[in-house]
């Protein structure tokens, strides 16, 4: 077999898996086999090159069967992928940690990817970008879970998790997001933290989201020389604010949430949708995030 040559097409590609971790093939299409007037590549070439850089260790793939709640392969990065990361990106990580594989997880992390997705495709020929957020300058950052808890510090920095020490509050108040992400237009940056619910919280639970959310708005980084920096804005300084969007099954379910957390502290920092309006409609531009007083609205106009 001859060698196998890297392009940089394949770089953004193992770029996007170290943000989201996850991608089904469909995903990757979209993502990097989309030309410019929006025409896709024929899936064909696209699995025939995921399948040469599968063979080649740069990817790993899980297949589905009969047992699993994903019914399409999906891709990881794989080991040989961090050289030229390294190289392209400075990200100096050497190794990858695997948390135990579950199904439910999986479909979890493909929804969560689908979210960034639907927003790069949204944002295509527009002025509106993701910017870089720090520390190292991705567009999405996922919470990560390691499997060896003595294993957490080599990958510590892609964490996206904070604990919050408040007096009035017998435990830490935790936010654990499943993205960030910003979107800039010149001089205004917003910071974004999304939360992805299938149904299978409690509003109680979800209710201790918003309050931890509404204590991390008012968190002072504390960093020597950093003045009145809030913690929140280690993500993008510029940052004016952020908002909580909390993506879930139906409409029914945002309207049950929305009734029951308005008297919550925090509600004003929310906006929900479902999974069926994130994936039909643009979760940009359109007005598809309803807010604690039942109003709805787009994240840009």
């Amino acid at each position: 077999m001859t060698r196998l040559v890297i392009t940089l097409e394949d770089v953004q590609l193992f770029w996007w898996l170290l943000q989201l971790r996850v991608l089904s093939i469909d995903q990757v299409r979209r993502l990097r086999y989309c030309h410019a007037d929006g025409r896709l590549t024929a899936m064909r070439n696209v699995r025939k090159r995921l399948s040469r850089l599968r063979a080649s260790g740069y990817l790993e793939a899980e297949g589905s069967d009969a047992t699993t709640l994903v019914r399409t392969k999906v891709y990881r990065l794989g080991q040989k992928a961090l050289a030229p990361l390294r190289t392209h990106h400075g990200i100096e990580q050497r190794a990858l940690y695997r948390s135990p594989g579950r199904s439910a997880q999986l479909q979890h992390d493909l929804l969560v990817s689908e979210t960034a997705i639907r927003i790069t495709e949204s944002l295509r020929n527009r002025s509106v970008i993701t910017p870089p957020l720090a520390p190292l300058g991705m567009s999405f950052y996922t919470t990560r879970i390691v499997g060896n808890a003595g294993e957490r510090r080599h990958v510590e920095r892609y964490v996206s998790q904070e604990d919050i020490l408040i007096a009035s509050e017998p435990r830490p108040l935790r936010i654990r997001p499943d993205l960030v992400f910003a979107l800039a237009d010149g001089e205004f940056s917003q910071l974004y933290f999304l939360e992805l619910d299938r149904g299978f919280e409690s509003a109680g639970q979800i209710a201790g989201k918003q309050l931890a959310y509404h204590h991390f708005a008012r968190v002072q980084d504390g960093e020597k020389g950093e003045g009145s920096r809030m913690r929140w804005q280690r993500y993008l300084p510029d940052a004016r604010a952020f908002r909580v969007l909390f993506v879930t099954t139906s409409d029914r379910r945002v309207e049950g949430l929305r009734r029951k957390l308005h008297s919550v502290v925090g509600c004003e920092r929310m906006a929900f949708t479902t999974i069926g309006r994130l994936q039909q409609q643009d979760p940009v531009y359109d007005p598809i995030w309803v807010t604690w007083d039942g109003s709805r609205r787009s994240l840009m106009k």
